[in-house]
């Protein structure tokens, strides 16, 4: 019996320690798994070149901005073509090899704002997918959702978001990415019309849950172009938004909401919302950008928790200065780091939101959301160098290293590589 036991328990010991490793080697969605940004991952690569460091690049069809998704053995990306076609792909991890393309639908990108400031970033693309091992979950800017069967191809399900929820009437046009969790679809809209948080069932695409979201705001408050973040509480996992000048929590499971906060209001036309919550340590971080007025924005910290209105009662910072527009913070060992479009890094006291340095990177503009991992945060720029910094508080600069390409998309982490994609180019940087 005695060893019968101890049979037991190491075949379980076994099994949890591969269902860590398998978690620490995937990064299915927007900034890994709760969209954290943050890695377990050690021996992570600090220096790379178009000649070294690059364990291979593939071309990519179409253009597009949205990050891949990274499990056990495909990478999912999606893209637009010349002609409108929207697309989901996926590639062979080992090798970058493009092992299925299949075309979705068609459709552009609808933005109200004027088109030479975001045509050269943004199309119907740039929201990212999700993955796991049996389907790939696409959503585009018109308002297309898709559920494709990994091994076949074949479309499991879709929905029309604008048919069936309402037009979008958002200055940017949509960019939120949906955010897979257990057996449950995250899709926010938050607009000057439609605003809501929807849950659908994974497996068949049935509407599980749906939570009008409607926040005074003024201007171009009520848009955001933030995705969901499952954030661990003492209380349990809870699903944080933030936008229309609030950061709001909901039961995973219900949908309802459990705490909401004010203060990302702007003085200011331009004040908007790109850059998606953050957290770590019960600590909630959030910003809201003005670009349209210096870039003088805010960053607010949170103790998370508590019912209701938490605006007063959990505050625990504020801090207005130049702030991310597109980049969304990474917290990590009890500090933020952050990074404004014009290459100002910082990092602050998570507790206390005071600031622990400030420095200026190399030249360029910054819109790709920061990663971490391995006492590393990665800052990667438009131009194509990603400067790696120490994560603590010295902030040393390791290396800058430069790839071609135009790189709006968020890195991704998996199996100590890191995933860089330019416009028609996916690169795997890894140590060979």
């Amino acid at each position: 019996m005695r060893n019968l036991c101890r049979f037991f328990a190491v075949a379980i010991l076994s099994l949890s320690c591969l269902s860590s490793q398998s978690f620490a080697d995937t990064w299915p969605q927007f900034r890994g798994m709760t969209g954290s940004g943050v890695s377990a991952e050690k021996n992570l690569p600090t220096r790379w070149s178009a000649d070294k460091g690059v364990l291979w690049s593939v071309e990519l069809p179409g253009r597009a901005n949205s990050a891949p998704a990274i499990t056990a053995n495909r990478i999912d990306l999606t893209t637009q073509d010349e002609n409108n076609g929207l697309w989901v792909l996926s590639a062979d991890r080992k090798t970058g090899r493009i092992t299925r393309r299949v075309k979705v639908g068609s459709g552009v990108l609808e933005a109200k704002g004027p088109r030479n400031l975001w045509e050269h970033r943004h199309n119907a693309a740039t929201p990212c997918p999700a993955a796991d091992e049996k389907s790939v979950y696409a959503f585009f800017g018109n308002g297309l959702l898709v559920c494709v069967d990994a091994k076949s191809g074949k479309i499991k399900w879709r929905h029309d978001m604008v048919k069936e929820y309402g037009n979008y009437d958002i200055t940017f046009g949509m960019g939120s990415s949906p955010r897979l969790w257990g057996d449950l679809l995250y899709v926010e809209c938050l607009t000057k019309g439609p605003s809501y948080v929807v849950a659908f069932n994974k497996q068949t695409g049935k509407e599980v849950w749906k939570t009008e979201r409607t926040l005074p705001a003024k201007d171009d408050g009520p848009d955001a172009y933030t995705t969901p973040f499952v954030f661990e509480t003492k209380d349990g996992h809870q699903l944080l938004i933030s936008g229309s000048d609030h950061i709001t929590a909901y039961n995973l499971r219900s949908g309802k909401l459990l705490w909401k906060s004010a203060g990302l209001a702007i003085e200011s036309k331009y004040g908007r919302v790109i850059a998606s919550p953050a957290a770590d340590a019960g600590v909630v971080v959030v910003t809201a950008a003005n670009p349209g007025g210096g870039g003088l924005g805010h960053v607010l910290g949170i103790r998370a928790g508590g019912k209701g209105d938490v605006t007063k009662s959990h505050r625990l910072w504020k801090l207005a200065q130049s702030t991310p527009d597109s980049s969304t913070p990474v917290c990590l060992g009890g500090r933020v780091f952050m990074v404004s479009d014009k290459g100002v890094a910082s990092c602050i006291n998570l507790a206390s939101g005071e600031e622990v340095w400030r420095k200026r990177l190399p030249t360029g503009t910054y819109h790709a959301s920061l990663v971490a991992g391995d006492g590393k945060v990665y800052f990667q720029n438009v131009e194509g160098a990603c400067t790696v910094v120490s994560a603590d508080d010295e902030g040393k600069i390791i290396s800058t290293n430069q790839l071609p390409g135009k790189f709006y998309a968020t890195p991704a982490i998996s199996g100590g590589v890191i995933y860089l994609r330019a416009y028609e180019r996916l690169f795997a940087v890894g140590v060979k």
